[in-house]
């Protein structure tokens, strides 16, 4: 069985709630960057998903990393605030998520129709 969110929900629903919408399992396996085959393997794990899937999917959705961990109870709130404290207390400075994130370029491919031939490329 795999991990729920605080409400009993699967990282699918979450998101699906979160960003007012259906996600596509596509949309899912493209962010995690495996197969479908993968993808549908990983669901029924006990330990899916886990902290790197839940970077992946935050970094694709725009989403809050450390809000995910607590979400699947990866991390407590607590820790959260003493990682924070921590950091503060060390004089560094705390980028947030979203000014660190950036939103990865989707290249589509184009239509067969659109396509021509490559000068340079010998005949078939």
């Amino acid at each position: 069985m795999p991990r729920t969110d605080e409400n009993g929900r699967q990282l699918k629903a979450l998101l699906d709630y979160l960003l007012d919408g259906e996600i596509d399992a596509k949309d899912l396996f493209d962010a995690l960057g495996v197969s479908s085959s993968t993808y549908y393997r990983r669901i029924k794990e006990s330990d899916y998903p886990n902290a790197e899937e839940l970077r992946r999917v935050a970094d694709r959705f725009d989403l809050s990393y450390p809000d995910l961990q607590i979400q699947f109870g990866l991390m407590s709130r607590q820790e959260v605030l003493n990682y924070v404290r921590a950091t503060e207390s060390t004089d560094l400075t705390v980028a947030t998520l979203r000014e660190i994130t950036t939103k990865p370029s989707v290249r589509h491919r184009p239509k067969l129709s659109e396509l021509t031939p490559r000068l340079d490329a010998p005949p078939l």
